[in-house]
């Protein structure tokens, strides 16, 4: 299986250039279509993840064949959410290795900038699980949720993840701004921007405005073939994951990936993928802090040197990215010298099959950015999740004159069989008066739906459930929310909207919350005793941090582009 040609739009942040969705395929059809010695194709394959909603309409596939000059040519469309573009490639790779076509052109792609960024909020909301949207919950707000139980297992907190998601910052941005097809090309950050209170709002703590993708427009194509190419693909894997992250076993990292990554490298034969000769790696930062995670469960670096090879030493100035020794042009682990999808953008339908093309142009020798083109590339992986890690593609592909010869693996976990969950959810009621451990906490600022932030959330375990919880007493003004350590055990309530709560043990002092509690007890024993009540003590007011209602500011203000408070 090869792959002939690809074409890339560049990714749009003003909505401007492409009239339509169509256009937008349109034009990285014919770019791929200008130097590729296929040119006619059996299938079409078309990535997209919400055009009912972005364009208002449906069926797609056959717009777009229509649209390309194609009519006639079976079509179908791909959705796994923000992995959209790989699972196109991965189902047209199917059809090609079935021998039931030749050759199948593949676009992926999404126009985003059409609406403004809270209805775009709003459509991205939908594959988050509705328990965790009930909660407040946005994609940004869950992968905070993930970055927290990560940076307790590091043990690192307060100054020192402000500093590691600025550095990350930095560098995407430095990489994205010499990418002509980048959303922020010619447009760095400097360190000092990230923390610049008036710009940098808060999104759901840890992670600020300028951690999070743009909402952008820009779209893929890719020509896969059987017909002998440059490039092959070497090996495919895929998984999923639990729709909500209360029923993961772990919440550290994403399980997903490391699971399609291991039926990647059996079908690649690559049985120790950190030491692979030639390597160029795009994996899925929709988050500043998903890089480092990321690389972790690709297997590509040990846990515990994760962030020297991404970012190097924190107490160190950031220095260019393009030098590092381990993930620059010159290291074992060249990775995201596109920008990644913080600086490249991520037009949600259409980053996977980008990462695959930019793995492509890699190898080629034609990399978009000729400063960041890594010398003698031969392999490379391209990684892309969908939803908050639930739908996760992991792609090989490989020179076809390399010399590498496949190691043997031992076979992956392939099969599956339906079985009932043996995890259901007992009522809420149960949890009331329950003593549970706190194993992340966000503050969540922006939200998606009529609930405004700050909401105050924690995902607490009980013995052997998770649920989550919102904080009965919000911190007072000038209380860093982060005093709310993961490994606390906390006290659940179960108030009258039916929503769950947790307290903090004090260990000494005056505990209003569980006053109220008792005295609502004694109210209604009374009540059932046919007594007459005397009305509750109203709860405390809840604090609201400074700014928390305003919306960010917008890119034209200050320069960066609107924040995709639900970038996927």
């Amino acid at each position: 299986m090869y792959i002939a040609a690809v074409g890339l739009t560049k990714v749009d942040l003003t909505g401007r250039i492409f009239a339509s969705v169509f256009d937008l395929f349109a034009e990285a059809y014919h770019r791929a279509i200008e130097d590729s010695p296929v040119r006619a194709f059996e299938a079409l394959q078309v990535g997209i993840m919400d055009s009912e909603e972005f364009e208002n309409r449906a069926n797609v596939a056959a717009k777009v064949a229509d649209r390309i000059g194609l009519t006639g040519i079976p079509a179908i469309r791909s959705e796994t959410a923000s992995s959209t573009g790989a699972a196109a490639l991965h189902e047209a790779w199917a059809k090609v290795a079935s021998g039931q076509c030749e050759s199948v052109l593949v676009l992926a792609g999404e126009r985003m900038k059409n609406v403004t960024t809270e209805v775009a909020t709003a459509i991205m909301s939908k594959t988050v699980d509705p328990v965790e949207r009930n909660f407040g919950f946005t994609m940004p707000a869950l992968i905070a949720l993930v970055t927290q139980a990560w940076l307790h297992e590091r043990k690192l907190r307060g100054k020192a993840v402000a500093d590691l998601l600025a550095r990350l910052m930095v560098r995407a941005h430095a990489l994205g701004a010499e990418n002509p097809l980048a959303a922020f090309s010619g447009r760095r950050e400097p360190l000092e921007a990230y923390f610049d209170a008036t710009k940098n709002l808060p999104v759901a703590t840890p992670l600020m405005r300028k951690d999070c993708s743009p909402i952008c427009d820009g779209a893929a194509a890719l020509i896969l073939t059987s017909r002998p190419q440059a490039v092959r693909i070497a090996g495919l894997g895929s998984a999923t994951e639990t729709s909500s992250v209360l029923d993961r076993d772990r919440l550290a990292c994403l399980d997903a990936t490391r699971a399609a990554a291991r039926v990647a490298y059996w079908r690649a034969g690559i049985a120790r993928p950190r030491e692979l000769e030639g390597l160029v790696v795009e994996c899925h930062d929709a988050f500043n802090s998903l890089l480092p995670i990321d690389l972790t469960d690709l297997g590509l670096v040990e846990p515990d040197e994760a962030i020297e090879a991404v970012v190097g030493s924190l107490r160190r100035e950031p220095g260019d990215p393009l030098e590092h020794p381990v993930t620059g042009l010159r290291g074992r682990l060249p990775v995201n010298l596109s920008g990644g999808l913080k600086a490249r953008g991520h037009p949600v339908g259409g980053t996977g099959l980008f990462q695959i093309a930019e793995c492509y142009l890699q190898l080629t020798g034609r990399f978009p950015n000729p400063r960041a083109q890594v010398p003698g590339a031969k392999i490379g992986i391209a990684h892309s999740i969908g939803g908050p890690g639930n739908n996760v593609y992991v792609t090989v592909i490989e020179r076809s004159d390399a010399k590498r010869r496949p190691d043997p693996v031992p076979r992956p976990h392939l099969t599956f069989r339906s079985a009932e969950t043996a995890r259901g959810r007992r009522a809420a009621e149960s949890l009331h008066g329950a003593t549970a451990v706190l194993e992340a906490y966000t503050t969540i600022h922006v939200t998606s739906g009529a609930q405004p932030g700050p909401i105050h959330v924690g995902l607490v375990r009980i013995a052997d459930r998770r649920a989550f919880a919102k904080l009965d007493r919000a911190p007072d003004e000038g209380e860093p929310a982060e005093a709310v350590l993961a490994g606390r055990r906390v006290k659940l309530l179960v108030k009258d909207d039916g929503d769950n709560y947790f307290q903090i043990p004090r260990a000494r002092g005056f505990d209003l919350g569980s006053l109220v509690e008792r005295v609502r007890g004694a109210v209604g024993r009374r009540r059932a005793a046919g007594d007459d009540a005397p009305p509750l003590p109203a709860p405390p007011p809840q604090a609201s941090a400074p700014g928390a209602d305003a919306a960010p500011a917008s890119e034209e203000a200050d320069g960066e582009d609107e924040l995709s408070r639900d970038a996927v």
